[in-house]
């Protein structure tokens, strides 16, 4: 370090200013006085290396704020911790400061730590809004459904109350169409039990019968050929089961 980075910490005296010959220092800058030839000896007590080898404070406060600058942004571009970033950055920014203004330091780290938390709160801001742009729910297509409808397919799993056009008949509509049916075919014996039909209608609604065929058979027209057989087998079950006694007459 020369003589100028030390200023008015160096007594006055001849002393060597770089150019091999010595120079008179007057405590506070050089003057144009050069010693006569190498025989000039110094005045001063200190010696001329002192001069070259003094060294001004460590930059401390610029690493500390350097550090806190590259801490900072590593933590500002995670979107989770971006606020604690955000305030190590500043405090980078802060200590960088002060260490800027620390006379004799070094003042590079300083620079480049006030630098980096700037650079480094843009970063982290970008990083933040194109992850919250991207976990933006996208627009819902309106012709799309949201829910899925249930299949009208699906086997119910309880009786229904009543019959639809395309579904299976209900109990009571069964035995509504049976009585109709064996009263069209001149058996009347079971209209003074009361019970009889709404029995044989719910035995026939839990058989294996297919919808179409319970709406031939409880509407006095032949069932399917293939569950002919069934159709018959049902409706005598049915009466057996419902009229155990065989109070009523079925032809």
């Amino acid at each position: 370090m020369s003589l100028w980075g030390v200023r008015g910490s160096i007594q006055a005296g001849w002393y060597h200013d770089g150019s091999g010959r010595q120079r008179w220092w007057d405590g506070e800058q050089w003057t144009d006085d050069f010693a006569p030839g190498q025989a000039a000896a110094p005045v001063s007590s200190a010696p001329p290396g002192s001069l070259s080898g003094s060294k001004g404070p460590a930059p401390v406060l610029g690493f500390v704020g350097l550090g806190l600058a590259v801490a900072g942004t590593v933590l500002a571009c995670i979107p989770a911790v971006f606020g604690i970033g955000v305030v190590v950055l500043l405090a980078g920014f802060v200590v960088s400061l002060i260490g800027l203004f620390r006379k004799g330091a070094t003042k590079w780290p300083s620079i480049v730590g006030m630098i980096l938390a700037v650079i480094g709160g843009a970063i982290g801001t970008v990083v933040l809004i194109a992850s919250l742009v991207a976990n933006l729910p996208g627009p819902v297509d309106p012709t799309t459904p949201t829910d899925a409808p249930s299949t009208s397919t699906q086997q119910p799993t309880d009786a229904p109350t009543s019959g639809t056009a395309e579904g299976r008949l209900s109990p009571e509509e069964l035995g509504v169409g049976l009585a109709e049916t064996l009263r069209a075919g001149g058996v009347t014996s079971y209209d003074d039990m009361p019970d009889f039909y709404p029995c044989a209608g719910q035995f026939i609604y839990d058989s294996e019968l297919s919808d179409e065929t319970l709406r031939l058979i409880t509407s006095a027209q032949e069932p399917l050929p293939a569950e002919k057989d069934a159709a018959e087998q049902v409706l005598r079950d049915a009466i057996d089961t419902c009229d155990p006694d065989g109070e009523g007459s079925f032809g």
